[in-house]
């Protein structure tokens, strides 16, 4: 995540100056705060189409699609989800993104089923099982 210098701005501003908190974070888009001299918030500025994938803390999204939807499966009774429901649990943990920050479809979850029949099963009424033996 790249931050400008002047996006780097010490906690105790927010209680002496929010207007210039604000006014940086409308300048570069977000604001590190500093406690002790090291980062302790992120402020980010609003975007109608979600946060940028570029703005997020990308510690949990280097998860390939199928890993992300092996890790799901795994934790889930019978190891068979829906394939939407897949979907939305893989973006609500965020262990997968597309690159525009979007979560994946439960039609690109279905194809990847094709991809990888070894890990993953397709089965009618679009549920997605994770094959025996593969957790």
């Amino acid at each position: 995540m790249d931050v400008k210098i002047d996006s780097l701005i010490p906690f105790d501003t927010l209680r002496t100056d929010l207007e210039h908190v604000f006014s940086v974070v409308e300048k570069n888009g977000k604001v590190v705060l500093l406690k002790d001299n090291k980062p302790a918030y992120i402020v980010l500025k609003y975007n109608a189409e979600g946060i940028d994938a570029e703005n997020i803390l990308d510690k949990h999204t280097n998860y390939t699609l199928q890993e992300a939807m092996k890790i799901v499966l795994s934790e889930v009774e019978n190891k068979t989800m829906h394939a939407s429901e897949l979907a939305d649990e893989i973006y609500k943990r965020r262990l997968y993104l597309q690159k525009n920050g979007k979560k994946a479809q439960y039609t690109q979850i279905r194809a990847r089923c094709g991809h990888y029949p070894e890990l993953l099963e397709a089965l009618p009424g679009n549920y997605i099982k994770l094959r025996e033996g593969t957790e």
